[in-house]
């Protein structure tokens, strides 16, 4: 049980990082353009203060929040070593991909190990997808046989 509880957190943290990275890219792009917006305004009139404080006031909450959120993942991340690391992104790599093809957001394949990890389950979402894919291609294959025999 504990080692399964750890390949999840493993997963879940990859997963995770993959979210953040671009977020906070994002955010920072957002944020630049904006403190730019509010400065050009402001040496218009400076009326514009009145648009800017919400704004920096925002601009430093969503940093905030941010880093903790980079921090959390960073203590959330179980200790492993290097193949262990290129083991789980070549996973988490095969998760998102099936995840492509189901049309699956990344947040609810993030939230779905997440509740692995809370419920500490064995049966969870990524035994089950594992499962499923497993017998997906055994009944494909099986069904692909009965079409490769003549029919009457």
């Amino acid at each position: 049980m504990k080692t399964t509880f750890i390949v999840l957190r493993a997963i879940a943290t990859e997963l995770a990082g993959r979210i953040y990275v671009p977020v906070v890219v994002i955010a920072a792009i957002i944020a630049v353009v904006a403190i730019t917006l509010t400065i050009w305004l402001i040496t218009i009139s400076a009326w514009w203060w009145l648009l800017a404080i919400p704004v920096y006031a925002g601009i430093i909450l969503g940093s905030a929040v941010l880093t903790v959120i980079g921090f959390t993942i960073r203590l959330a991340k179980p200790r492993q070593t290097s193949s262990q690391k290129t083991e789980v992104k070549q996973f988490v790599d095969k998760l998102q991909n099936l995840s492509e093809v189901t049309q699956t957001p990344k947040f609810v394949l993030l939230f779905r190990v997440m509740r692995d990890i809370a419920s500490r389950r064995e049966d969870g979402f990524v035994k089950t997808t594992i499962d499923h894919t497993m017998s997906i291609r055994k009944d494909f294959d099986s069904l692909k046989r009965s079409f490769d025999q003549p029919s009457l």
